[in-house]
C-alpha cells in the first residue's frame, strides 16, 4: 500500500518581501517577513531566479525517516492512470508588499517561444489578510496595446496600475488568472496558489519595489519586450465584468466545497473539506491541511496539523477527514 508523504518547508527566493503571516501558520516564535514570501508544494519545478541554485523549488518529503525531493519519492505510476506528470504547482504566498506588474504566457506562447506545452493559469484562495489587502486583475475598458506599450515603455508604473481593476480581497476568496491576464497581487495577502507547473513570469516593471534593476532575463526571459507585449490578452472589462469573471463562487456538496472546478478550468481543480468528508481520487492529489485533526488515508491514521502538506500517491486509498479540514488541490483534466 503506497503511503502520503509529509512536505518539508521548501521557501523560495523572489524579487518581493514576504512570510510573516506564512511563518506565524506554521508556528514560529518570532515571524518575520524576507526575501522568501513562497512556500512551493509538490513542486517539481525549478525557480527560475537570477542567482540559479541547483534544486531550488524542489520540494522535499519524508521516506523512510529521510528527507528526500519529491522527484526522487514520486514515480510515474503514482501520478495515476494516464498520467505521467503531476500537472501543477502549488505554493503558500505571502505579499507584506505589492508584487511587480505581471502577466503569464498561454500554453500557445510558451510552446512558440520556450518549447513547453504548458502556459501559466494560476488560482488564488485567500487564506488570511492583513490591512487593506487586494489585488490588480485584468484590463479596464479602452486598454489597447498601443497603449500598454506607451505606459511600459516609458515605465509609468501608477498609469499600468491605475490601467487594471483593483479588488480588495477577504478570507476566503477565489480568484482565477487565466494566462495572458495582466495583475500584481497587493501588500497583506497570504494566499495558496495552484498553477500549471510552470515559472515563466513576465514583468512590466523594470525595476523591483525594493529598487533593484531586473535583468532583461528577468523581464522577458529573452524573447524581446515586443513579443513579451504579445503575451498580454488585450480585452478591457467594467468592474462588474471583471469580478465576475476573475472571483470565482463556491458550490458546496455537503461538507466538500468547490472552490475551482473544471468546468472553469481544464488546468486544475481545488476543493476544501470543512466537516467529515470521504473522497476516493482517482489521481494523485495534494492536500493542505487547514484546521488541525485526524485524517485516514486508506488504513492510514494520520495526526494533521494546521499548515501541514502532504503528496497523497495514486493507490493510497480512500482520504476520509475526520475533524481535520483542509484544501484538496487537483492535476489537470485529462
Amino acid at each position: 500500500m503506497k503511503k502520503p508523504l509529509l512536505q518539508l518547508e521548501n521557501r523560495v527566493y523572489r524579487t518581493y518581501r514576504g512570510g510573516k503571516q506564512l511563518e506565524a501558520l506554521l508556528g514560529k516564535s518570532n515571524p518575520q517577513d524576507s526575501f522568501q514570501p513562497e512556500d512551493w508544494i509538490s513542486s517539481f519545478v525549478q525557480a527560475k531566479n537570477r542567482d540559479y541554485i541547483e534544486g531550488e523549488g524542489i520540494s522535499r518529503v519524508l521516506l523512510g525517516g529521510r528527507a528526500v525531493p519529491i522527484t526522487e519519492a514520486v514515480s510515474a505510476a503514482d501520478f495515476g492512470p494516464g498520467r505521467e506528470e503531476s500537472g501543477v504547482l502549488i505554493k503558500y504566498l505571502d505579499s507584506a508588499e505589492r508584487l511587480g506588474i505581471q502577466v503569464h504566457p498561454t500554453p500557445e506562447f510558451s510552446q512558440k517561444h520556450f518549447g513547453t506545452s504548458y502556459g501559466k493559469t494560476e488560482c488564488w484562495h485567500i487564506l488570511s489578510t492583513d490591512g487593506d489587502a487586494a489585488v490588480y486583475i485584468g484590463f479596464k475598458e479602452g486598454i489597447t496595446r498601443e497603449k500598454w506599450k506607451d505606459l511600459f515603455d516609458r515605465q509609468d508604473v501608477q498609469g499600468m496600475l491605475n490601467a487594471m481593476h483593483r479588488f480588495s480581497v477577504r478570507v476566503g476568496d477565489t480568484v482565477l488568472v487565466r494566462a495572458g491576464t495582466p495583475h500584481a497581487i497587493d501588500a497583506g495577502c497570504f494566499l495558496l496558489e495552484i498553477q500549471e507547473p510552470s515559472d515563466y513570469t513576465m514583468n512590466a516593471e523594470k525595476v523591483s519595489l525594493a529598487g533593484v534593476a531586473r535583468t532583461p532575463q528577468q523581464i522577458h526571459y529573452g524573447v524581446g519586450e515586443d513579443a513579451m507585449l504579445d503575451c498580454y490578452v488585450y480585452e478591457g472589462l467594467t468592474a462588474e465584468q471583471a469580478r465576475e469573471r476573475y472571483f470565482l463562487q463556491p458550490h458546496s456538496d455537503g461538507a466538500l466545497q468547490t472552490l475551482v472546478s473544471y468546468e472553469d478550468t481544464p488546468c486544475f481543480a481545488l476543493k476544501r473539506a470543512i466537516g467529515e468528508v470521504t473522497v476516493n481520487p482517482d489521481h494523485c492529489l495534494t492536500v493542505v491541511i487547514t484546521k488541525s485533526g485526524v485524517l485516514s488515508v486508506g488504513d492510514i491514521l494520520l495526526q494533521a496539523k494546521r499548515g501541514e502538506k502532504y503528496f497523497i500517491p495514486y493507490g493510497c486509498g480512500e482520504l476520509c477527514f475526520r475533524d481535520a479540514e483542509g484544501i484538496l488541490c487537483y492535476p489537470p483534466r485529462l
